[in-house]
């Protein structure tokens, strides 16, 4: 009775975990929602995969890059974003929920893996990390490749939970793990760093057979499958390029440098897994009361930061920027009467040629050609007040002369005008 009894808290506390995980995501949800352009980008992949029916062996392109070329991350990245969107009826804010909703599932591997991996006490402390704690909030509420590859973290803790928990007996079970460290790489190259730890931890620490090599790299190879076969199809195109990054370090475009947040986000994440495991002894002593407070203070505070309704959107580069501004365009261009022929640049952040935008259109099957900017009869350009004159992109530069067809309120900040050119 005992032991069912321990279960029975286990799952009531499990439960509770998982409802006060999409509680505290859902507040204000659409306004913090992170869907600009990466998201509209991917999704316009994911959309084109599945409507060709043609599979694909990378995914998107990391930052850097040099004289047009390019390092591209795992296809992996657009599978997941076909698996949400399917299932949210390609709607972004019903897709990204779902995404929330499986996060939180997450949560059940996670406390298990721990559990078996170092102490019940250090599961719930990562139980209380992965739900409470403002770093993880903000990275698990949108659909990115490194969000995905932070939810599936948990998955990867569970396989190593149960490789130690059989004293570390089973090649396939290891192998396993190899293959998961595979497909997560092709999330994001920074977890090279994870899986460079990984060696040390079973090579060096726990002295694991050296037969063990042989399934470690095999798992990891076949798991980053797609991206050696695209190696061997393309005459080693990436490794002639992070060969030609080398070289020419300093000439090589790096937007945000390393100090971008979502890069560590998985790394962080194991590493406190890590001071968990060596402080093993001390964890054991720490009451479950203490425990509690932990999760209260870490709980109040995350619900004093998400409150108060925010001025933009998560990673939104302007104030006021979010979802709802985007959808708001979209809806004022499927209004008016134009099909074809015409446009869209979006000056209010980043993402001039708006992928968001171009999402839905394609999404509705607007046949334009979406690329030019030049031979284009209309245009709509999203900027503040009339600053879209002076704007160097390309997108408005290139299309003059023109006269303005009508104006619309976007937000407190920000306007729209449908351009047309008056010598076409």
């Amino acid at each position: 009775m005992t032991k069912k009894r321990g279960f029975n808290k286990q799952v009531t506390f499990l439960i509770f975990f998982i409802l006060l995980f999409i509680t505290i995501r859902s507040i204000h949800y659409v306004y913090y929602l992170n869907w600009s352009g990466d998201q509209g980008s991917y999704a316009i992949e994911a959309l084109r995969i599945l409507k060709t029916k043609s599979l694909t062996l990378i995914g998107p392109q990391i930052s850097a890059n040099y004289e047009g070329r390019f390092i591209f991350q795992g296809p992996i990245i657009y599978y997941f974003f076909i698996f949400f969107l399917l299932l949210g009826k390609w709607n972004p804010v019903i897709a990204s929920y779902l995404f929330v909703l499986f996060s939180s599932l997450m949560i059940i591997p996670l406390y298990f893996g721990v559990k078996k991996l170092i102490h019940e006490k250090a599961a719930w402390i990562m139980v209380i990390v992965y739900t409470l704690v403002p770093y993880y909030i903000d990275y698990s509420r949108f659909l990115w490749n490194s969000t995905l590859l932070f939810s599936l973290i948990p998955i990867l803790l569970l396989f190593m939970g149960i490789f130690k928990e059989r004293k570390q007996k089973g090649i396939g079970l290891f192998f396993l793990i190899s293959f998961w460290l595979g497909i997560l790489l092709q999330f994001h190259y920074q977890f090279v760093l994870v899986i460079a730890g990984m060696f040390m931890y079973y090579f060096i620490f726990k002295k694991i057979k050296r037969s063990y090599l042989i399934p470690f790299f095999g798992g990891i190879a076949v798991g980053f499958s797609p991206l050696i076969i695209f190696e061997l199809r393309h005459q080693l195109y990436h490794i002639k390029t992070i060969l030609l990054f080398i070289r020419n370090w300093s000439k090589v475009d790096k937007p945000g440098g390393i100090t971008m947040p979502h890069y560590y986000i998985s790394i962080s994440f194991m590493l406190i897994v890590v001071f968990l495991g060596i402080l093993v002894k001390r964890i054991q002593r720490v009451s479950y009361g203490l425990i509690i407070i932990l999760a209260f203070v870490v709980g109040a505070y995350s619900l004093y930061i998400y409150s108060p309704m925010p001025e933009h959107a998560f990673w939104a580069p302007t104030t006021p920027w979010n979802y709802l501004a985007e959808k708001k365009i979209y809806d004022i261009i499927r209004s008016t009467d134009l099909t074809n022929d015409f446009n869209v640049a979006n000056l209010a952040y980043y993402d001039t040629r708006s992928s968001v935008i171009k999402y839905f259109m394609k999404r509705d099957g607007y046949m334009i050609n979406y690329d030019d900017y030049y031979g284009n009869r209309y245009l709509f350009a999203i900027s503040e007040g009339n600053k879209y004159l002076s704007n160097p992109s390309y997108e408005i530069a290139t299309f003059t002369p023109h006269k303005i067809i009508k104006t619309w309120k976007i937000n407190s900040r920000y306007d729209m005008v449908l351009l047309e050119r008056t010598s076409h």
